[in-house]
């Protein structure tokens, strides 16, 4: 991290910390007028907009929010790609995206355009399953009942806190302890998604575009992250890709994004095969569920695959296994290497590349893929865009 970016990142902290006291103040001054509760809710907010990932594993909490208020009329707060990710979803009628987050230098009228917003819709709840800096701004907007994660700094703007435990661990099973905080009784649920038609439409017109026909299978590779230390050696997925393409007699398709898009196109073959235009999220949800077998690193498409259901195989650094056996039809590959454990963090590699990455050979990902080895060749694919 940059000098930059470290004072920028205590300036958003202490901002925070700020808003947290100011607000503590003025509840001593003019206290709230008591709380509605109960379990009758008709207007729902859920915030998210965190990383794709984090938000997948969120879902569950939405949907069991359907499950206890059917009458409600819920509206998800994110970022335009949490939104696009869940726009398929069939339990949330609106979507409101945050052009802007809150504490940051930049975008105060989007914010403060947002902070009305909410005011006028008179929620009865407010959920924030990720993006807790909204906390302060929910109040603000007078929102009944606020939940939200305990121990952040802005703990004391919501009405209820809820445990997810360490920030390595959490999945479904804690965040949707967000309702379990309101006195409800939730079962434990897998995460989902959806894909719409209009998406697999796409999707087809895309894969036709690079010779991929209707009734044509194929595998689909992100060896990319949301740092580059989390990348899989790009270089690697050529040969990964002939070698599918040698053993299984399947072509390779690239899952990429914004900031990778330039790296893929340059490692176009005729096995590894690229977009030439980048996918939209549903899009890249319905070509993955549209693959007989996706690889992925630990990120947004190896949880886009594990709650489609998709055959899949992760490429995990063994620093960091906590989401390896999070859906039970993936099978993981393990980078190894001892100085990581000694030098690096859990968030954060002293390394470009990663050692572990670096240690993830093409042979222990065919090891695994192996482990789909009848699947793939008899062609056994029962669902997604090459049948429909």
């Amino acid at each position: 991290m940059g000098l930059k970016s470290a004072l920028y990142g205590a300036h958003y902290f202490m901002r925070q910390h700020a808003a947290a006291r100011a607000h503590k103040i003025s509840r001593l001054i003019s206290p709230p007028p008591p709380r509605q509760a109960g379990p009758d809710y008709r207007r729902v907010l859920f915030v998210a907009t965190g990383l794709l990932g984090d938000t997948i594993m969120s879902t569950p909490v939405i949907t069991e929010a359907r499950r206890l208020w059917p009458d409600a009329e819920i509206t998800l707060l994110g970022r335009r790609r949490n939104c696009d990710l869940l726009s398929a979803c069939p339990v949330i009628d609106h979507f409101k995206e945050a052009v802007s987050l809150p504490f940051s230098l930049r975008g105060r009228a989007a914010v403060k355009a947002l902070k009305e917003w909410v005011a006028e819709q008179s929620f009865d709840i407010a959920l924030i399953l990720l993006g807790d800096e909204f906390a302060r701004m929910l109040a603000q907007a007078n929102v009944p009942v606020r939940v939200g994660v305990r121990g952040h700094a802005l703990e004391p703007c919501l009405t209820h806190a809820y445990d997810i435990g360490g920030p390595r661990t959490w999945g479904p099973g804690e965040r949707l302890n967000a309702l379990r905080c309101l006195g409800l009784d939730v079962p434990d649920a897998p995460p989902r998604l959806w894909v719409s038609d209009s998406a697999r439409d796409s999707a087809r017109r895309i894969l036709s575009g690079l010779g991929i026909g209707s009734r044509d299978r194929y595998v689909a590779l992100h060896p990319f992250g949301s740092t580059r230390e989390q990348w899989w050696p790009p270089e690697r997925a050529r040969r990964l890709a002939d070698e599918v393409r040698g053993e299984y007699r399947l072509k390779t398709l690239l899952i990429d994004g914004p900031e990778t898009h330039d790296h893929a196109l340059e490692l176009s073959t005729s096995n590894l095969l690229v977009a030439p235009a980048l996918p939209r999220i549903q899009e890249v949800l319905a070509l993955i569920e549209g693959a007989s077998l996706v690889i992925s690193t630990d990120s947004g498409p190896f949880h886009m695959a594990g709650a489609l259901g998709r055959p899949l195989v992760g490429l995990f650094r063994s620093r960091r296994p906590e989401h390896a056996g999070r859906y039970p039809q993936a099978h993981v590959a393990f980078g190894q290497e001892p100085t990581c454990a000694r030098n690096c963090g859990w968030d954060r590699c002293q390394s470009v590349p990663c050692l572990q990455l670096e240690d993830l050979s093409v042979e222990k990902v065919i090891h695994q893929i192996g482990r789909f080895n009848a699947a793939l060749k008899d062609g056994l694919h029962d669902k997604g865009v090459a049948v429909r």
